[in-house]
Parts: structure tokens; sequence; C-alpha cells
């Protein structure tokens, strides 16, 4: 269809499911691991306003439930509308990542949608990785705390 965009890109961390979502379920720091954001404020209830880090604004709502380990961030109006959800599984050890696009661009972005496309996936490599750096960053400073007790 004209105008939407579906990717889905994955990655793993040593973290555990519980420690991933200890850092992704605070929409507050959502900017901090996804460089398009670049504020993030509350509206009425449970809106969020969003400005881009490129020319833009948006409206979202953001859910998280820790019981089947999702995010989801439903974009209700501004640049595109659709969602991108953040789901969480337990493999071997750690937790695999899995981010999902489901959007539709407005009209004056739709002749940027091959570019938007690559630029939304490789921004979802980013964020994804930057994810894994704070959790694990996060848990080696406790395995220390923890060395250092015992010392």
């Amino acid at each position: 269809m004209v105008g939407e965009i579906k990717i889905q890109v994955a990655g793993k961390s040593s973290a555990s499911p519980d420690r991933i979502m200890d850092e992704i379920s605070d929409w507050q720091r959502l900017p901090e691991f996804w460089h398009g954001m670049r504020s993030i404020t509350r509206s009425d209830g449970s809106m969020l306003l969003v400005r881009f880090a490129f020319p833009g604004n948006g409206k979202m709502s953001y859910l998280c439930d820790r019981k089947s380990l999702t995010c989801t961030e439903n974009y209700h109006s501004g640049p595109f509308s659709g969602f991108k959800k953040t789901e969480l599984r337990c493999i071997d050890g750690g937790t695999e990542i899995r981010v999902r696009w489901e959007i539709k661009l407005s009209l004056s972005m739709v002749l940027l949608k091959g570019f938007l496309a690559r630029h939304f996936t490789e921004g979802t490599e980013s964020a994804i990785r930057r994810i894994c750096e704070s959790a694990e960053s996060d848990l080696l400073r406790e395995r220390e705390i923890i060395v250092h007790q015992q010392a």
C-alpha cells in the first residue's frame, strides 16, 4: 500500500527480560535510546507529544505490559500513524529484543518512503544496541558492587 512501512529488527542482550523492561518501560527515557525522538512530554491523559529529530511533531500513547514483555507506541498523528511494538523473549540465557514497525506515512512524506524505511531500520538497530548496552552496563555495575562487597 502507498506510504506503508513495515519493518522488523531483532537483537540479543545478555541481560534478563526484566532488566530490559526496566530500561524501556519509562516513556521519558525513550529519546535516550531512540535518537529519532528529540523530546517527549505528557499531553492530556495518556497522550504524549513527540518532537522528532527531523522537522515534525506527533501524538502517541505508550503502553508497556510486563506480563507479556511488550511495549507499544501507538502514533495517532504527525508525520506518520500506526505503531511500533517492542517484544522481549528469553533465549539462551539472555533476551531477544524484537521491534516491529507498522506505520503509514502522511502524504507529505510518501515520496521519501524508501529512504525512511532504510532510516527507520538503521535507527532501530542503533536503538536496540543502546538498550542492550544500557541494560548490560547496569548488570556489570551490579556485579562489581557485589564483588566489592564480598572483598
